[in-house]
């Protein structure tokens, strides 16, 4: 009731407790929220990749946000993903950026230590920016499980946003003329500098 009362008279007090929420989910919780509400935008990006290197077999893709770890992130694991990478090595390619957006590599990592941070500046209505810093293993780890939770697979994913498998054939095969190898008794594989 309180929602509905705000979104009709009050903008501001709805912005504040989207940011009370945003902030109680965290990192977490922004990857559940753009894998849910931005498939279009993620199957997007996945087709222009595909489509680019297919009209430009030597050339490379560069992919990046504002930060280069949230979207940026997302789009990468769902690539490795099709390419048939394994979670532990998706999860440690994704957690590289917590050393390069930090500058060091003495972070601690984990999603803990960055909340017991933020939170001694945690105002209420307003978005911690301390919970969305990093990219801690157990992000990632919890993004692909709660894909697995929603859609079976990240590949039952990549499905249900358009990126079947017609696309991600088109995307092997890009990938594969780009010099990507494929362990076909482990499933995962290694990169050249496609992406």
């Amino acid at each position: 009731a309180q929602y509905t009362f705000s979104l009709a008279f009050d903008t501001q007090r709805l912005h504040e407790m989207r940011m009370d929420i945003l902030n109680e989910k965290g990192l977490g919780g922004l990857y559940e929220s753009i894998v849910e509400t931005s498939g279009k935008e993620l199957f997007a990006s996945l087709r222009a990749i595909t489509e680019y290197l297919e009209n430009d077999p030597e050339g490379d893709v560069i992919v990046h946000c504002v930060q280069g770890k949230d979207r940026t992130g997302l789009v990468i694991m769902l690539c490795q993903s099709v390419l048939g990478l394994d979670d532990t090595t998706i999860v440690a390619d994704y957690h590289k950026s917590e050393v390069l957006l930090n500058g060091n590599s003495k972070t601690d990592g984990s999603a803990a230590a960055h909340i017991a941070t933020a939170s001694k500046t945690e105002t209420k209505g307003k978005l911690n920016k301390g919970f969305f810093s990093g990219s801690p293993e157990e992000v990632m780890v919890g993004t692909l499980s709660w894909i697995r939770e929603r859609h079976g697979s990240v590949l039952g994913y990549l499905d249900h946003i358009g990126f079947d498998a017609t696309w991600r054939k088109r995307f092997l095969a890009v990938m594969n003329g780009g010099g990507y190898n494929m362990n076909e008794t482990t499933g995962s594989g290694s990169m050249n500098s496609r992406l």
